[in-house]
C-alpha cells in the first residue's frame, strides 16, 4: 500500500460524501446545520510539536462516476455500512471535508451533521466499524477503542499500514466529526503515542470551536 492509497482508513469520506449531501438545512433550533459543518470542515490540523502543514487543504479528487451502489456491489464493507445507515439515506444529512498532505503526512477532516443527536449515533457507530474493516484490510488494527472527554461519544483507531495512522470520531449532539492523521515520512518521535497526540491535539481544537457555536 503506497501513500496514494491512504483510503483503506479513510475510505468512508467517500461513503459519507455520496450518501451525505441532501440538505442539512432544516435542522431544529439549537441544532449543528450545514453551514456549521462547512465552517468546522476548513480548521487546518493543529498538530503541536509537528513540522507546519500546508496553509491549503489539498484539492478534491474528481468523481469516481460510480455510483453508491455500484461501489457497495463491489465492496463487503461499504454494503453493511450502507445496511446500517438506509433509514439514514432519506432523512436531510450534510456532510463537508478536506484534506492536507504533504511529503511526510497527511491530514482528513470530515465533518457531518444529521437530522436528530439518535440519527448522528447511528452513522458514528457504523463509521467505526467501518474504518476499523478498513485498516485491517489495508494494515492491521494495533488499537479501537471508546475515549472519554471529547464530545458526547468518541472513538480511536491506531492502524498500521506503510506509517502509523490514528483516526478519531465522536458525536457532539447531530454533529459527527473524524479526524484522520497519517505518518508515513518524518514524525519524530515515530511512534503511535505521538501520531496519537497530534490527532487529539487537532481533535480537541475542533470541539471546542464546535462547542463554543452552541453557547
Amino acid at each position: 500500500m503506497t501513500k496514494s492509497q491512504w483510503g483503506g482508513i479513510a475510505a468512508f469520506m467517500v461513503v459519507t460524501t455520496l450518501v451525505g449531501c441532501s440538505g442539512g438545512s432544516n435542522e431544529p433550533s439549537g441544532m449543528y446545520n450545514a453551514a456549521d459543518a462547512e465552517r468546522l470542515a476548513t480548521l487546518a490540523p493543529q498538530t503541536p510539536g509537528w513540522p507546519p502543514w500546508p496553509q491549503e487543504p489539498a484539492a478534491k479528487p474528481p468523481s469516481s462516476g460510480e455510483s453508491l451502489e455500484e461501489m457497495a456491489a463491489k465492496d463487503p464493507i461499504l454494503a453493511e455500512y450502507r445496511r446500517r445507515t438506509a433509514d439514514l439515506e432519506a432523512h436531510d444529512e450534510w456532510e463537508s471535508w478536506n484534506k492536507w498532505v504533504d511529503d511526510d503526512k497527511l491530514a482528513n477532516l470530515v465533518v457531518g451533521v444529521s437530522d436528530s443527536p439518535a440519527d448522528a449515533h447511528v452513522a458514528f457507530m457504523a463509521s467505526n466499524d467501518l474504518a476499523r474493516a478498513y485498516g485491517a484490510k489495508y494494515g492491521f488494527v494495533v488499537k479501537a477503542e471508546k475515549v472519554d472527554g471529547l464530545g458526547d461519544e468518541a472513538w480511536r483507531l491506531w492502524t498500521h499500514s506503510n506509517g502509523r495512522e490514528v483516526t478519531y470520531h465522536w458525536r457532539r449532539d447531530n454533529l459527527g466529526v473524524e479526524v484522520h492523521v497519517f505518518c508515513y515520512g518524518e514524525c519524530e518521535p515515530d511512534t503511535d503515542a505521538n501520531v496519537d497526540a497530534a490527532a487529539r491535539a487537532w481533535a480537541d481544537a475542533i470541539d471546542e470551536v464546535a462547542l463554543s457555536a452552541r453557547s
